[in-house]
């Protein structure tokens, strides 16, 4: 019979204890939370941004070369004729996004 009681107050006290630990974590410790969602959102707003930039850097590029490649070539273009090419560049360049 002692052996017996001696198991449920060990049990007893086991119980009390990891309860006091529970509630002591609880209250005095703060909740770490991650933000996984908004960092993938911040991951990905960075790398759409980078895209763009590449892309803008390169189509200045290409109109400076054509513009290089016009001067050459003695041809003008008039500004109704690189605003039409501006667009079919990014009409080319989202197509291949």
């Amino acid at each position: 019979m002692s052996y017996l009681l001696t198991i449920i107050v060990s049990l007893l006290i086991i119980y009390l204890v990891d309860q006091l630990i529970q509630y002591l974590r609880d209250t005095y410790t703060t909740k770490k939370t991650k933000d996984v969602i908004g960092q993938h959102i911040h991951k990905y707003q960075s790398l759409m941004h980078e895209f763009q930039e590449n892309n803008n850097k390169e189509c200045e590029y290409l109109k400076q070369q054509l513009y290089q490649q016009n001067e050459e070539q003695g041809v003008k273009l008039t500004n109704n004729d690189l605003i039409s090419m501006n667009e079919e560049l990014n009409a080319l360049i989202a197509d291949d996004i």
